[in-house]
């Protein structure tokens, strides 16, 4: 009978926080999917139409593909910038829609420099935008919702689906588009998205936080502690970039093998080889759910795993996830090809490892970092993708044109594991540091505590 109450209970606490969100909550949601959408679906299909359309070899496609999403974030740091000091975030995000917009509805101009001009908008608009959105709705919660950190967070898990949702239904749909009308016709589907979560943003204006913008620059006393919690994660998130150099790869060097080099047919039907980008969203809502349980079941048995050791677990999986495709490069042949499950495959595991990596790496810089820096560190985290896809610049121009696939991926491999080896001790000495950090924190607070109480009985 108890349990019969506290189960109907929890789920009445559930339907009470699903209508207790501000009504600010549909547009952010509608907006980043509809907007996630259009970059996941352009994305989907620009490797393919850089070397079928414009004319790029292998090499340069998946060099251009890198480049590309190295700026989508490094520019989010002068999103925050623009938006923190001068603009704020609702403005920002207005502002840079109209050359996000831009930048689709000039893509499928079949020339190079139509290319580069709308790689650079789409860029810009994507990059400036992104750090603003979810921190416009995370301060919108704070100031309407007050104190109810369980909706917050109710809220964000809701965001990064919308993100998944948008993310596995384009990259699903614009590769048939593609091949019924063209890519021209593909890529103003994307464009109808952007214009679509564009509207939706901007008529939940009055909805919004009310920002308050501050223009005196930061004390040397924060800038002093940026750089101390920098010193602390750095290591971690230089290596944290490695990861990334081998996931983003899956929009340039994955897609072109798979295309080039494995058989397409699956249950019967031939499919595009971009279309197999759709199956990292659809596997992040099918196991986050399953793995984020697995963590809890473990440590209600006494094994509490440390951020770190869930993603040394993560580094293992992508070096097996490169030993897949080494394997699959090996057997192919001019007579042979291997079958597509093979990426199948290499994806289910390599999305099990971005979940132990990035929503892993993600949580331990927020806890890491002091309550005055979270803003700063999680856009120090996002630069972890930017420098991985800047190594790919080098790296992935190899892929087929200096390289062929198997000694390629066997390369990634033999990376991954030194890596990986690295991480190991990367990881020890933040555990030991984690450690002594704690303890003179307790002590600095007990000695601010100490001198409080000394002032307040000498008054």
């Amino acid at each position: 009978m108890n349990q019969t109450a506290s189960a109907n209970n929890r789920q009445s606490s559930f339907l009470a926080d699903l209508f207790n969100h501000p009504p600010a909550f549909l547009f952010f949601f509608w907006g980043e999917l509809a907007e996630r959408a259009s970059y996941y679906g352009m994305r989907a299909i620009l490797a393919l139409y850089m070397v079928d359309v414009i004319g790029f070899t292998r090499g340069q496609s998946s060099m251009a593909m890198s480049m590309f999403i190295a700026a989508c974030y490094f520019l989010p740091l002068v999103g925050g910038w623009l938006a923190d000091r001068y603009f704020g975030k609702y403005r920002i995000i207005v502002g840079f829609s109209v050359p996000y917009i831009l930048g689709h509805v000039i893509l499928g101009i079949e020339n190079v420099y139509f290319l580069v001009t709308a790689l650079a908008l789409l860029a810009m608009g994507s990059g400036v935008i992104k750090p603003n959105i979810s921190t416009l709705m995370g301060l919108t919660y704070d100031q309407q919702r007050p104190g109810q950190d369980k909706l917050r967070s109710d809220a964000f898990a809701l965001f990064y689906f919308a993100i998944n949702v948008g993310a596995f239904a384009s990259s699903f749909a614009m590769p048939l588009i593609r091949d019924r009308y063209g890519y021209a016709i593909a890529f103003l589907f994307p464009t109808i998205l952007m214009v679509i979560a564009f509207a939706i943003f901007a008529a939940g204006k009055p909805f919004y936080a009310v920002e308050v913008i501050r223009r005196t620059p930061p004390p040397p006393s924060e800038r002093r502690e940026q750089l101390l919690v920098l010193s602390r994660l750095g290591a971690i998130f230089l290596v944290v970039a490695f990861f990334w150099s081998i996931f983003d790869q899956s929009a340039s060097t994955w897609t072109l093998f798979a295309r080039d080099h494995l058989d397409l047919k699956l249950f019967g039907q031939t499919i595009p080889a971009d279309m197999i980008q759709s199956v990292n969203p659809l596997l992040i809502m099918i196991l986050l759910p399953p793995i984020t349980l697995l963590w809890r079941v473990l440590a209600s048995l006494g094994l509490n795993l440390r951020a770190t050791d869930k993603m040394m677990i993560g580094f293992v999986l992508t070096m097996v996830t490169m030993g897949i495709m080494t394997a699959a490069a090996m057997i192919a042949t001019e007579e042979y090809k291997p079958s597509v499950v093979w990426q199948i495959v290499a994806y289910i595991i390599i999305t099990t490892a971005e979940i132990c990596i990035s929503v892993t790496g993600l949580e331990l810089a927020y806890v890491a970092a002091p309550r005055t820096m979270k803003s700063f560190v999680t856009a120090c985290w996002l630069l972890t993708v930017f420098v991985g896809n800047l190594l790919n610049i080098p790296l992935t121009r190899m892929y087929d044109d200096v390289l062929p696939p198997a000694i390629f991926f066997g390369m990634l491999t033999l990376m991954m594991a030194v890596v990986s080896a690295v991480f190991a001790i990367v990881a020890a000495w933040f555990n030991r540091a984690s450690a002594r950090w704690e303890k003179e924190a307790q002590a600095n607070s007990g000695l601010e505590a100490e001198i409080e109480k000394a002032v307040s009985e000498s008054t």
